[in-house]
């Protein structure tokens, strides 16, 4: 994994450290957390000039990328997409631009955007590493790091990338470079005199003052809007914290107290709140606390949740959605949970995805403009289509197996029923039509019938009818919900969840309704079954265990396994591999 701190020598500044991660798996090597692979790598705030956003680096898609949210934590979008690594966003003060550093031309090098992250231009073209932009207050010039002239120096250019010098050339390492609010003076560090410590300069390199003096490292100074103390990082009480001063070094004062580290400090616009960087058990956190050092609060990294899992038709790829932005969004990773790429990105939420049969296309629902519509994208994420527009729900979108249709549930009408459209969104067909609901429709495997849960007898049961309508049956009629049909690979049986013996358990009906089985008969609730891609097999979720796991079971409800048994959470809907790449 690149980590953002490679932009800069990172040996030499220390910024954070980078852990080992070491374990194993209790449950065996067949058992990988996929999609935590991805892990959580967010760092170095920078406020909007209002307050009311931040934008900081985040790996939790590659390498690194902009993201923007609110000073809550809440709205987090990502405003660079781009395979390198970019990182060190620096607002304007007007709000109106961003300047960052990118890895995008070969070497790390200084880009502006602006603040949505449209009209990306690249400002410097050294053969170094140049990195961590600082604007001038007046919005006129930039300074920032560079390695171009053997060694690590502040320089400064225009905003526009003209006139680039350097500030004071040093053969020592000078980092972190930062405006004082009135644009007289540039804070950054140095370890010109055998450790890092803090610094101030003239903004034309005139009458350098050193305001740090220990044996512990101290960084990343970053002055406060009225200019009256420093916030800076330092060692010197054994841990990494944030600490904060005087502008001649004078009244430093501890911030934080933790076992962990503490970087990249950064004051809201009106000083009552810094925001900064933590790096603990392997994750880069960004969180925000009073200018006091009270109120800490994290606000990235908080639990999020990846569901629904679905195959593509070779058995390469999982597509999956997930809220870890905060907002439901669709992704897609390589079978081994690596390659983690957002396949959909805006700020409403984006879920069930479903490919086509020939892999190339994923339709999914998605409340973008307002209300559940059906969606449609290349596998990549490009080309998305709206195929649904109407003031309902529309939602749960089923390919037929030959992928020329789409059936999907609708409430237009007042209730929800299923409908069926072609896959370009042309030749909608109401194929339900009673006073309750029907809804989750699922295609046999030969395509000639839909299976769904209807309320059209009382209770939620499970019917089927062809895929003209016709032929509406009862498939699985009794007490209490059934829910979640499946059919088997070779379409002669389904399996459902079912209440009707007081609690949810499993069962398997042929496909026209006779030798009902239960099948995972235990006083836990078990749901959400699943087929096994030779018909063999079936895996849901129980809660016999106390939490949710995942079991399999014999197609006749003999030979029960436990496949996960996490007794910190829980596990939900399993989705078996494709036959053809290896599942079973």
């Amino acid at each position: 994994m690149l980590y953002i701190a490679n932009f800069s020598n990172a040996l030499a500044r220390n910024r954070y450290l980078k852990p080992a991660f070491l374990g194993s798996n209790r449950f065996g090597a067949e058992l990988v957390n996929l999609s935590a692979k991805a892990g959580s790598i967010n760092s170095h705030p920078s406020w909007s000039p209002d307050g009311k956003r931040l934008a900081f680096t985040s790996e939790r898609e590659g390498p690194g990328d902009i993201y923007t949210m609110n000073a809550d934590g809440t709205d987090q979008v990502r405003i660079t997409n781009d395979p390198a690594a970019d990182g060190f966003p620096a607002w304007s003060a007007d709000g109106q631009f961003m300047a960052f550093a990118s890895t995008r031309d070969g070497d790390s090098e200084i880009y502006v955007m602006r603040a949505d992250g449209s009209d990306q231009k690249r400002l410097t073209n050294s053969p170094g590493i140049d990195s961590f932009p600082s604007w001038s207050p007046d919005g006129s010039r930039i300074a920032f790091e560079s390695d171009r002239a053997g060694n690590t120096d502040i320089y400064v250019m225009n905003a526009g990338g003209s006139d680039q010098k350097p500030l004071i050339a040093d053969p020592a390492v000078d980092f972190a470079p930062h405006w004082s609010p009135d644009g007289q003076k540039i804070a950054f560090a140095s370890n010109r005199d055998g450790n890092s410590e803090i610094y101030i300069v003239n903004a034309d390199g005139s009458n350098l003052q050193r305001l740090t003096d220990n044996p512990a490292d101290d960084g990343d100074p970053a002055w406060s809007p009225n200019g009256s103390r420093i916030a800076f990082y330092s060692d010197r009480d054994g841990s990494r914290d944030i600490h904060s001063m005087d502008p001649d070094g004078g009244a430093p004062t501890q911030l934080t107290h933790g076992d962990t580290v503490y970087f990249a400090p950064a004051w809201s616009p009106d000083g009552s709140r810094i925001a900064f960087s933590s790096s603990q058990d392997g994750k880069l956190s960004i969180l925000v606390m009073k200018a006091d050092g009270s109120l800490i609060t994290r606000l990235t990294d908080r639990p999020f949740s990846d569901l629904s899992p679905a195959w593509s038709p070779d058995g390469r790829k999982l597509a999956f959605e997930s809220n870890r932005d905060n907002n439901s969004e669709l992704y897609v990773m390589d079978a081994d949970g690596s390659n983690q790429v957002r396949l959909t990105n805006n700020r409403a939420a984006d879920r069930r995805p479903a490919w086509s049969p020939d892999g190339k296309f994923l339709a999914f629902e998605s409340e973008r403009d307002g209300n559940r519509e059906i969606y449609i994208m290349q596998s990549d994420g490009s080309n998305v289509r709206r195929l649904t527009n109407d003031a309902g729900a529309d939602y749960a979108p089923a390919w037929s197996p030959n992928g020329s249709l789409l059936a999907f549930t609708s409430d237009r009408d007042g209730d929800p029923e299923i409908y069926l459209m072609r896959a370009d969104g042309s030749g909608l067909v109401k194929l339900t039509n009673n006073t309750r609901r029907d809804e989750n429709p699922v295609w046999s495997p030969d395509g000639s019938r839909l299976a769904f849960e209807s309320e059209a007898g009382g209770d939620t049961d499970i019917y089927a009818m062809a895929v003209d309508g016709s032929g509406l049956t009862p498939i699985a009629s009794g007490p209490g919900r059934d829910s979640s049909p499946a059919w088997s690979p070779d379409g002669s049986r389904l399996a459902f969840s079912s209440e009707r013996t007081g609690n949810q358990e499993v069962f398997v009906v042929r496909s026209d309704g006779s030798d009902l089985r239960n099948v995972s008969n235990d006083a836990g609730n078990d749901a959400g079954p699943v087929w096994s891609r030779s018909g063999k097999y079936l895996a849901f979720v129980s809660e016999r265990s106390g939490t949710k796991s995942i079991f399999t079971v014999n197609a006749d409800g003999s030979g029960l396994v436990r496949v996960t048994a996490d007794e910190g959470g829980g596990d939900d809907a399993p989705a078996w591999r494709p036959l053809l790449a290896g599942g079973g």
